[in-house]
């Protein structure tokens, strides 16, 4: 049988094979690249190339894409020359803000669409205007900067995103964190809506700390019990889960007299109340946790496939009902002073340990077969069902020619 990927049929028999076949992704979606303050205006080389541009480079679903903002709109090509393949960014030289020219022989592109308008070493070549890179349409919302790594015409970003990132009266970080983690992104993803993996939480700093009631695991979420699948439409699709549905487990044994329990509990004397996050995954590959990491806030995080190894792990937070630039900024600072540290490196390290902890099971292959999975990750399997049928079209490794990050 044929899957979803242009018609190879797939290694895998499960349920949702589709899903184990995209290790590098799924094409024809938005990816969020970097956030918007990571990228100044564009500035030009002197005529001996020797002054470096402002750009950057990212590898997504194994592709490198070179970005450059001109006149405030940021714009992305292929990262390698036409011509011999050399990566561009090796060596940025970039004579105008809406040009770059390859270091090799003077290959000259345009940013906007990837055209090649000039050859430094020849002037009267015949490629001029009849070819180019690769060009990558952009956005700019809510602090971040997005591309859309597909063929075609770009669906709206709105189909690719948390609902609550673009809602009205929210407030949106400018700003955030990210970080290259050494795991693949499907795990990465499963990892951060799991609702069994809690457990490795109750001994981060940032519980203690705070005193953040969190429970060991919460069961018993399924279907119709505390998981809804949204697929309606034209709009974004994903599985939202209302952890207050499920059943908490606050203690067990972990052997006979040995009691395993929870640090902190609501109602305990001075524990933060209001948090029992209800948590919601996203395709293409984004998370929303609401609330967290303290009341009020929600946090976003995504999990943007590098390659079949690795995925870039993003985070930033909102707020809603803030009024006016003092209330924002208010919490801007409350942000920058606290939480953009601490919950990366009191709470997400925990996460990220797991993930690469995980990454050798899974990149063997057959660890997708070998797992034996058990009750609370019936939301898993609902992802996974999810995607195979929804993801779109499996990024094929021959199209995922950057193998090396150069900022890595």
């Amino acid at each position: 049988m044929a899957n979803k990927s242009g018609g190879v049929p797939s290694k895998h028999s499960s349920p949702w094979s589709h899903y184990i076949d995209a290790a590098f992704g799924f094409r024809d979606h938005w990816y969020p690249a970097f956030f918007g303050d990571e990228l100044e205006e564009a500035d030009v080389s002197n005529a001996h190339g020797e002054e470096i541009a402002n750009i950057r480079t990212e590898v997504i679903l194994g592709e490198r894409i070179l970005f450059r903002r001109v006149n405030g709109t940021v714009y992305a090509v292929e990262d390698r020359c036409r011509h011999r393949g050399v990566t561009l960014a090796a060596r940025p030289e970039c004579y105008t803000a809406d040009t770059i020219t390859c270091w090799y022989h003077g290959f000259t592109y345009q940013m906007n669409d990837g055209k090649l308008t000039t050859v430094v070493t020849d002037p009267e070549c015949p490629h001029i205007g009849k070819i180019g890179l690769h060009s990558y349409p952009t956005a700019e919302r809510a602090g971040i900067v997005w591309v859309y790594v597909g063929d075609g015409t770009p669906h709206p970003l709105e189909n690719d995103v948390q609902p609550e990132l673009f809602e009205n009266g929210i407030t949106v970080a400018p700003f955030g964190w990210s970080k290259v983690v050494n795991s693949n992104w499907r795990i990465a993803a499963e990892n951060a809506f799991d609702p069994g993996h809690a457990y490795i939480h109750r001994n981060s700093e940032l519980v203690i700390e705070n005193k953040v009631p969190t429970v060991l695991s919460n069961t018993n979420i399924k279907h119709n019990n505390g998981m809804e699948i949204v697929d309606v439409g034209d709009g974004p699709i994903g599985v939202k889960i209302h952890r207050a549905s499920g059943t908490p487990v606050w203690e067990a044994d972990a052997a006979e007299g040995v009691r395993i329990e929870a640090r902190f509990r609501p109602g305990d004397p001075g524990v933060m109340e209001g948090m029992v996050p209800d948590i919601s995954i996203w395709l293409p590959a984004g998370v929303a946790v609401d609330p967290f990491p303290a009341p009020g806030v929600l946090q976003f995080e995504w999990f943007v496939p590098v390659d079949e190894h690795r995925h870039r792990y993003m985070m930033t937070w909102a707020k809603r009902g803030l009024e006016g630039h003092a209330e924002k900024e208010s919490f801007f600072t409350e942000l920058r002073e606290t939480w953009l540290q601490d919950v990366p490196e009191k709470f997400n390290h925990d996460d990220v340990f797991a993930r690469e902890a995980m990454a050798e099971f899974y990149d063997e292959g057959d660890g997708w077969e070998r797992e034996r999975l058990y009750g609370p990750d019936a939301v898993i399997t609902s992802w996974r069902r999810l995607v195979s049928q929804r993801g779109g079209t499996v990024q094929d490794s021959s199209r995922a020619w950057a193998r090396r990050d150069l900022r890595s």
